[in-house]
């Protein structure tokens, strides 16, 4: 409770629960970091101020500070998942974090035409290097090992995102990643945006998560117009939707690979039935644009007997995913992430749950009835907990939609022409939290910042990977939902 007193003790601000501290005050923070369990949930920029966003399980709490110089002090060394925050806020902004624990791009491979790109006058970038150098690998190969890459560049259909594996024998031993392949510059695009274009820009971030991160920017508006949660329970039906939806094309993405020919038929068979019936609901397959105005939607009643399918096809999953030879089997203790692990990284969502951290924040939402989410039936943090964990909640999720004999309606969009204001916004995906905050003027996005679970699944890939074999790899990020785009933004 030291860190929110420290916190509050700050210029409060128009958001709710942001405060701007001196840089004394940011430093007497910093400092106590150590000594509290509130995790960080986000670290990013605005050009003037550096914002970090905490949950302590009172509620989320923003601290800010001026940036002095370009320079402010790093939050890595107490919270190892502000690295990467860190290293994009340098790659976009050129706004330094003093006492860092790592200063390589994260965005930035030397393509970009100019350095720093949001600034208001960006310099001109140096000429970019002839080929992308790798000089990790000379010590592993010295001692007899191999270097090892995966992504796109090695000829599969992955996901943007590089990896050097070193394997000096039959396991990979050091894990090295680099990021920016999949940066499309949505902090530039938004600044300007009307709201509606902005919330059509932020529901294809990531096509799992479409819903969770337009539900996560539209309550960062309603608090940036001072109004209370304008969707509250309408939204479940949606969210609940696209969280069997993604469910299902993880696992059925996951038998593919382990050729589990009954089970990936049947997770393909039950997803296109979702889908069938998210186009019928919304006008889309993946739900985009699900908050426009609610006349857009002719359907008003889910596909009849599409719930009962889902029910049997839950537990006939679940039949298969625990037989003998079964997924279950095959995964059982591969690609442990455990719960130090997970809590040094700051992982939630469905992969922390799986090991052992239960921060499930619907529980804390408007509309989630007690009794609705209970505690996934195994842990241990391998893959066989994660894929558990996603049967789990899948079935859940049935439970849920089938208490809506018909779908509440969605209000439009919120926010007059002419507002101004800031908020923050929280939606629990499929993956994990997302978050949104906005501010807002005269009807226009002036800031913006989005935080995806994926930015602390891949900063804790070498400890997932490290002790693994090489074709742990893909089923590793299957499991975990990763998503580049997310990550990168």
């Amino acid at each position: 409770m030291k860190l929110r007193a420290l916190v509050r003790a700050g210029q409060p601000t128009s958001c709710d629960g942001r405060f701007v501290l001196t840089p004394d005050a940011w430093r007497g923070m910093v400092e106590e970091l150590p000594h509290c369990r509130a995790r960080l949930c986000g670290l990013w920029s605005d050009g003037a101020q550096v914002h970090a966003l905490f949950l302590d399980g009172t509620g989320p709490l923003i601290a800010s500070v001026e940036v002095d110089g370009g320079r402010y002090h790093a939050l890595s060394p107490a919270r190892a998942g502000a690295q990467a925050h860190e290293r994009m806020i340098h790659d976009l902004w050129g706004v330094e974090a003093m006492g860092a624990t790592g200063t390589a791009p994260w965005l930035d491979q030397g393509q970009w035409g100019v350095t720093w790109p949001l600034r208001e006058r960006p310099p001109p970038a140096p000429p970019p290097p002839e080929g992308v150098e790798f000089d990790d690998g000379s010590a592993m190969e010295r001692a007899g090992g191999i270097m090892l890459g995966y992504g796109p560049a090695e000829g599969g259909f992955h996901a943007p995102l590089h990896l050097r594996l070193g394997v000096p024998g039959e396991r990979i031993m050091q894990v090295h990643t680099r990021m920016g392949y999949a940066h499309r510059g949505l902090c530039a695009r938004m600044r300007g945006n009307t709201l509606a274009g902005a919330a059509g820009l932020v529901a294809r971030i990531d096509a799992t998560a479409t819903v969770a991160h337009q539900l996560a920017l539209a309550r960062a508006v309603a608090a940036a117009g001072g109004a209370a949660d304008w969707l509250a329970r309408s939204a479940i039906f949606p969210a609940e939707l696209e969280r069997v939806a993604t469910h299902l094309d993880m696992l059925g993405q996951m038998a593919d690979l382990l050729a589990d020919g009954r089970f990936a038929t049947l997770a393909a068979t039950l997803l296109e039935r979702v889908r069938q019936a998210c186009h019928a609901l919304y006008g889309h397959r993946l739900l985009f644009d699900v908050f426009s105005p609610p006349d857009a939607h002719a359907a008003r009643v889910p596909a009849a007997g599409m719930m009962d399918d889902l029910h049997a096809g839950c537990l006939a999953l679940k039949r298969l995913f625990w037989r003998p030879r079964g997924l279950a089997t095959q995964l059982l203790g591969r690609g442990v992430l455990t719960t130090d692990v997970a809590r040094h990284w700051g992982i939630a969502g469905c992969a922390g749950r799986a090991s052992g951290i239960e921060a499930d924040l619907r529980r804390d939402g408007p509309g989630y009835a007690p009794g609705w989410l209970t505690p996934p039936p195994r842990g241990g943090g391998d893959m066989t907990a994660r894929l558990a964990t996603r049967l789990h909640e899948m079935g859940e999720s049935v439970a849920i939609l089938s208490t809506a004999d018909t779908l509440p309606e969605l209000p439009p969009h919120p926010g007059p022409d002419d507002m101004t204001g800031e908020g923050l916004g929280l939606a629990e995906g499929p993956a994990g939290p997302v978050w949104h905050w906005v501010r807002v003027k005269n009807g226009r996005i002036a800031a913006w910042w989005c935080g995806d679970p994926s930015l602390a699944h891949i900063q804790a890939l070498p400890a997932i990977l490290s002790g693994a074999m090489y074709e742990d790899v893909d089923p590793v990020l299957i499991s975990l939902g990763l998503s580049a785009a997310g990550a990168d933004l």
